[in-house]
């Protein structure tokens, strides 16, 4: 079964006042034509000049979104180990805004907006990017004047549109669960998933080992769990500072996951036997929730997100827990990566997660993930009533199996 792994994750039209030249009529006296005319050149290759100089020292994202209410903005460049802040704006009455940096090579960035909505665009110095889109559909943003941010739109589509495909064969498969595990049917629908995870799975690697930008593969490859595609993974690291020779981001990711056993990352770790990290975070109606406050039950962790795939394709498995098991001293604690709130809140109410959640809306920047260890998800961790952690990534009949042996 697939997972997620820790990566890292609509601007309108340029309005024509920067860097450009602009030809307006000319009326020149007779005698002076040659001069004035002469001048007119000179000032016009110097408008040139400097735009092309201007765009060559630095990156400019331009743009309008129609809908969007005033609002401050926020850019954000996503690093191998946190997210740096790099300009600010405001959205005007218009929907356009603007923003210019500079970077020393090609890195992913995060414009983020209110209500937690964002783009993702990949930036490089000579870039002007052009983002159009709408505030009600902001996931449809178009992007043209980078090369790397096309790469990565383009990603992005067809990642939303495999997703899609996957959460069909889920509805699919839920409506044939009920029958013997020989049905021919439940065997076709089995096998159409897996065909799609595999599809999947291909065209993310084929994207990360074929795109030009090299923001663009790292994000892909981050998306990939070592502890399944351990071989694959390595051998990515270790090409793309091949193929990205002038890149100290690629350098990093690579460094980072080889000096790593198995590639996983060098966390603390929370095992078997070990009592569980307390922590308390919000709930989607905005109350502070803690996993003490469950003491004295037994208490499943679950890490999830909305946008990651393999989750969604598990929580019908989490769903059957926590109906055969809710009235028999069991909860469920999910916590959720998301970064937008309603995103988190439209998964819980379709997939109909009907236990206590909370986020952080951080992401992987998620402290609750990092204390324990959780570096790919979904992933979940089982709780004793004394607080003890007695069991991890239990998944599909796992789970029910161990919570038979242990509820009565």
């Amino acid at each position: 079964m697939p997972r997620i792994t820790k990566g890292t994750a609509g601007i309108a039209e340029l309005t024509g006042n920067r860097g450009i030249v602009f030809a307006f009529p000319v009326f020149l006296p007779p005698m002076k034509k040659r001069l004035h005319l002469s001048l007119f050149l000179a000032i016009g290759s110097l408008w040139v000049l400097m735009g092309l100089t201007s765009c060559q020292n630095g990156f400019a994202v331009e743009g309008q979104l129609e809908n969007c209410p005033e609002q401050n903005f926020r850019l954000e460049e996503l690093g191998v180990d946190e997210n740096k802040l790099v300009d600010s704006g405001r959205v005007d009455k218009n929907g356009q805004f603007s923003v210019q940096a500079r970077n020393e090579e090609e890195a992913l960035y995060r414009i983020r907006f209110e209500q937690d909505k964002y783009i993702l665009l990949a930036l490089k110095n000579g870039d002007r990017a052009v983002v159009r889109g709408s505030w009600k559909q902001l996931e449809d943003y178009q992007v043209s004047g980078s090369s790397g941010s096309i790469a990565l739109k383009s990603f992005l589509v067809n990642l939303r549109e495999n997703i899609k495909d996957i959460r069909t064969m889920e509805l699919i498969m839920d409506s044939v669960r009920t029958r013997p595990a020989d049905d021919s049917l439940r065997k076709a629908a089995e096998e159409d998933l897996r065909v799609i995870n595999s599809r999947f799975m291909q065209y993310v690697k084929q994207f990360a080992d074929t795109t030009h930008s090299v923001a663009s593969a790292l994000f892909a490859v981050n998306m990939i769990n070592p502890a399944f595609e351990g071989p694959y993974v390595r051998n990515f690291y270790e090409n793309v500072v091949k193929r990205f020779p002038a890149s100290s981001s690629a350098k990093a990711f690579a460094q980072r996951f080889l000096n790593k056993s198995g590639g996983e990352e060098n966390a603390p770790e929370a095992k078997s036997g070990q009592p569980a990290p307390d922590f308390s975070a919000e709930t989607p109606e905005g109350q502070t929730l803690s996993l003490g406050s469950f003491k004295g039950k037994y208490v499943l962790v679950d890490f999830w997100a909305s946008w990651c795939a393999p989750c969604r394709e598990e929580n019908p498995n989490v769903v059957k827990a926590w109906e055969q098991f809710k009235d028999k001293n069991f909860t469920i604690l999910g916590v959720s990566l998301d970064t937008r709130r309603d995103k988190w809140t439209e998964a819980i109410a379709s997939d109909q997660l009907n236990w206590n959640h909370v986020s952080e809306l951080k992401g992987w920047g998620s402290a609750i993930a990092r204390n324990y260890g959780v570096n790919s998800i979904p992933q979940n961790f089982l709780i004793d009533p004394n607080g003890n952690i007695i069991a991890r990534d239990l998944r599909g009949e796992a789970l029910l199996t161990k919570l038979a042996e242990l509820i009565k």
